[in-house]
């Protein structure tokens, strides 16, 4: 399966005026599309998107060496980030269950408290 035009995890950030914000969009909108994939099992395609990050992000870190953000698009990119970061989460409870119940566990053996021998 190739990355379409229309594809969001394919697009072209940094077009336009507003090209440094425009690569946090980008991802922003490659994450949720990364989420929605992990949602259906399709981890095939996560794993796509996943390099297609990859690639935005060096392209970010290379815009942010000569272009810069307005106080709004700075205000802007902390929440594009935090949603970034909330899919990442998501992704990563689908991706790794037995975090879960690892979690699970400790959290019983927490409230258990010490046992004696």
């Amino acid at each position: 399966m190739s990355l379409k035009h229309n594809d969001p995890a394919g697009a072209h950030p940094g077009a336009g005026p507003h090209g440094l914000i425009q690569h946090y969009e980008s991802i922003a909108q490659a994450s949720r599309t990364m989420l929605e994939a992990a949602q259906q099992g399709d981890w095939a395609r996560v794993e796509q998107i996943e390099s297609r990050c990859r690639e935005m992000i060096a392209a970010l870190k290379q815009a942010a060496r000569t272009d810069g953000l307005s106080e709004s698009e700075k205000t802007r990119r902390v929440a594009l980030l935090r949603g970034i970061l909330k899919d990442d989460a998501q992704i990563r409870v689908r991706a790794e269950p037995w975090l879960r119940d690892l979690e699970d566990y400790l959290s019983t053996a927490r409230n258990a408290g010490p046992t004696t021998r």
